[in-house]
């Protein structure tokens, strides 16, 4: 199989996350079965939305073996391409796989359905018979909305009979052993209507931001808040309109409203139609936010980077009279974070739509050790590291299972955003990387047939 062709087809492919994943598990399907493996499409439906997992097993049975088997997961699915004239590397089509050097760009080719390219090409190069415990690559969808393919997966018992799982996320080939946790909520604002505007203009606002991933709010700027400190200054007397971000995921790049500034020069406020809000409830909210930050950073765990746990109004827009934001909380060890959010209830009423599991495999985990020395095998450096990010490991640990998190490209300032890429010469890494892990923990330290263990050089 040509795995850089492949690659640049699954770019290709659209698979943004809530429009589901029927082309790109078709395309999975199409590259197991050139690649010599049984590909199995499975149908799940979540919220009127239709999703496939697309699964191979090669090796012994999982039911039939010691229970140490290994899982190659990656996601296929992506987040929204976002503004697509920001995507200057493919031409203002993020789905337009773009060579330039040595970098693959296009939405996908770090986070992370590429991956998946690497993993069955690792696979594809070794024999079945040679497995002496069950190897199964895994597909899954929605990842980015909920982890909701491995919370299938784990659900209907597709774990079971095996103790190991590579997981495919962007890390500059560095085995990510620990990762922190996830949690989504909404916070609803009561408003305050504004019965007699006082002279004033209208302005209609669209303010610019920077979208990076939501677990380094410190490398963007997040549109939302620059409105609501604009809301803050003190000619505005009022406001009507309020709208900005998408996924909760990412550093929103923009955010429009419709203010009404102090004018003594008018008789009132012409051109709106409907309610007119008091800035206040908005500017409370808004300090208690900041407030809730500031006491998060305190608490601080130098594995990590950022050290602490970090906060993102990802989305607002108005429902029933009352102003919503979604946000997201990536909390340190230790740290509660529908406790850590409580300060918030004074302002708005709030409700956790999400929370998933951080990640914490011991170093000494026969899976960490053999990711090392595959890593020392192809004259890698031998990295451990963490991650200010959730993943699917974080569930697949949770039920039990040594996770680690590991591909091609890099994760802080290159993933959900525009121009996203990966280096070429780090796909063909992962595919050899993956190989060698197959061959340490399903071939060399296997059980043999008699019940043994096999001898080691």
């Amino acid at each position: 199989m040509d795995l850089l062709s492949w690659a640049e087809r699954f770019v290709a492919t659209s698979s943004v996350s809530h429009e589901g994943n029927r082309a790109i598990a078709a395309c999975a399907a199409e590259l197991l079965q050139e690649a010599g493996l049984e590909a199995r499409l499975e149908t799940v439906t979540i919220r009127d939305t239709e999703h496939r997992v697309g699964i191979s097993d090669r090796g012994p049975p999982a039911d039939a073996s010691d229970g140490e088997g290994l899982l190659l997961v990656t996601h296929l699915d992506t987040v929204p391409p976002g503004d697509v004239s920001a995507w200057t590397a493919t031409g203002g089509n993020p789905f337009r796989p773009t060579r330039d050097g040595d970098r693959l760009y296009g939405l996908g080719s770090a986070d992370a359905k590429v991956d998946f390219v690497c993993k069955v090409a690792a696979l594809a190069g070794i024999a079945p018979r040679q497995l002496q415990r069950p190897v199964r690559i895994v597909g899954t969808f929605g990842e980015e909305i909920g982890l909701l393919g491995t919370k299938w997966l784990v659900d209907s018992g597709k774990t079971e009979g095996f103790r190991y799982a590579l997981v495919g996320e962007p890390s500059e080939l560095v085995a990510i052993h620990a990762h922190k946790g996830y949690a989504v909520f909404e916070a609803r604002v009561p408003l305050q209507n504004l019965p007699t505007p006082p002279p004033c203009r209208v302005e209609r606002i669209h303010l610019d931001g920077v979208s990076v991933h939501s677990s380094t709010p410190h490398l963007g700027r997040n549109a939302i808040e620059a409105t609501l400190e604009r809301l803050a200054l003190p000619d505005v007397v009022g406001w009507a309109e309020l709208e900005g971000g998408g996924p909760v995921n990412q550093v929103p790049a923009q955010c429009s409203a419709t203010l009404l500034l102090a004018d003594a020069t008018r008789a009132g406020a012409s051109g709106l139609a409907g309610d007119v809000y008091d800035t206040q409830p908005l500017i409370a909210f808004h300090r208690a936010w900041r407030r809730l930050l500031a006491r998060l950073s305190e608490h601080r765990d130098p594995e990590f980077d950022p050290d602490h746990t970090v906060g993102s109004l990802g989305r607002v827009s108005l429902r029933k009279r009352k102003a919503v934001f979604s946000f997201d909380l990536r909390p340190i060890p230790g740290v509660d974070p529908e406790r850590a959010v409580e300060p918030l209830a004074e302002f708005a009423e709030l409700e956790c739509q999400r929370r998933n599991p951080p990640l914490a495999t011991p170093l000494e985990s026969p899976l960490v050790q053999a990711v090392g020395l595959a890593q020392e095998s192809l004259g890698l450096e031998r990295h451990f590291a963490t991650k200010a990010t959730c993943t699917e490991a974080g569930l697949l640990a949770q039920a039990g299972l040594d996770a680690v998190v590991l591909g091609a490209g890099a994760s802080v300032g290159n993933v959900h955003g525009p121009n996203e890429h990966t280096r070429i010469p780090e796909l063909f890494l992962a595919r050899d990387l993956y190989r060698d892990v197959i061959r340490r923990l399903c071939i060399d330290s296997a059980l043999t047939p008699d019940g043994r263990k096999p001898c080691s050089s």
